[in-house]
């Protein structure tokens, strides 16, 4: 690993995914060609077949492997990807809260929770490990660019349980957002809750983009002051939900003129988005944006203590961008 430290973080050199696949007896027999197509996602055969060749790939038993090897029941394969040096942010996670069945972290913008087919290091799973919690899991999810307060489970055996509270008694979770509001829609002191029901946007080029739909969707928001900035006026504002549909806050916000300051996909337009997820450190493009994450964040969460049941909170300062 390197030793390598700037402002942004470790990076890291030595960056290595590694994936397990077990032959049952539906693939005895098989060639490693199109067993490796069959379960890897988006690959051709062919594709599959110069991994096979020219990639680090295992079969164990160990025997000689080539594209034409054939599986049998109870094989493991073992494939090995070598990615780029990542920059860590592990510098910026700050403990909450620590105790024998929870790690509370505060997450900072631009970490993943979990590894996704890009990024492998900068996560919050891969923080515990290189921290020394060796069970340390997240039972819970904040988007990349959502900052705050993420808990995790310190045992492998806490984990159903905290994921289960997550899933059905909904900790209470409230939120910061700073918001575009250049004509004052949002006043000091004021309270509103928003109902519109929620789906994905059927006027969107975008998949994941969410508008008006069908689902039940209830937002709370109270005004808690008013900020000058470069880009205009903007509010800020603190949040909490009663459902939690996709992007429920950022869409929500979006849809009374006031989208989250720094938001990609509400802020401005879908050709925005696309282009700066082709060039996300594109200067002209970022120039667009008062921020370079949007200005959402887990401010603080209120639930029971697994083992005591008592209630417990935690609080995540707000990042500097609110000040």
């Amino acid at each position: 690993m390197s030793d390598e430290v700037d402002e942004q973080g470790r990076l890291i050199t030595e960056n290595v995914r590694e994936r397990e696949f077990e032959v049952d007896h539906n693939f005895h027999g098989w060639r490693l060609d199109q067993f490796l197509a069959n379960r890897i996602p988006r690959i051709s055969r062919s594709f599959a077949g110069r991994i096979a060749k020219e990639g680090d790939v295992e079969v164990i038993p160990r025997r000689k492997v080539k594209a034409g090897t054939k599986l049998r029941e109870d094989d493991l394969v073992i494939l090995r990807e070598e990615l780029e040096p990542e920059r860590v942010q592990d510098h910026e996670v700050e403990i909450l809260y620590r105790d024998e069945a929870l790690i509370v972290v505060g997450k900072p913008a631009g970490m993943l929770v979990h590894e996704s087919s890009s990024v492998r290091l900068n996560t919050i799973t891969k923080y515990l490990e290189r921290a020394g919690f060796d069970e340390g899991e997240p039972v819970h999810r904040l988007d990349r660019e959502t900052s705050g307060v993420l808990v995790c489970a310190a045992k492998h055996k806490y984990v159903a349980e905290l994921r289960g509270m997550f899933a059905t008694t909904h900790p209470e979770k409230v939120y910061r957002a700073l918001v575009h509001d250049p004509d004052g829609r949002w006043q000091v002191g004021d309270k509103r809750t928003i109902t519109d029901p929620l789906g994905i946007d059927p006027d969107s080029v975008l998949d994941i983009k969410m508008g008006h739909g069908d689902l039940d969707a209830t937002t709370h928001v109270e005004v808690l002051g008013r900020v000058d900035h470069a880009f205009g006026a903007m509010a800020d504002l603190k949040v909490t939900i009663e459902t939690g549909r996709q992007h429920q806050i950022r869409i929500h916000l979006a849809m009374q003129g006031t989208p989250i300051a720094g938001d990609k996909l509400y802020s401005l337009d879908d050709e925005f988005f696309m282009a700066i997820c082709a060039a996300p450190d594109n200067e002209e493009l970022l120039a667009k944006l008062p921020f370079d994450r949007h200005a959402l964040h887990a401010w603080q969460m209120r639930m029971a203590h697994p083992t005591s049941g008592e209630m417990v909170e935690f609080e995540a300062p707000v990042p500097s961008i609110w000040r």
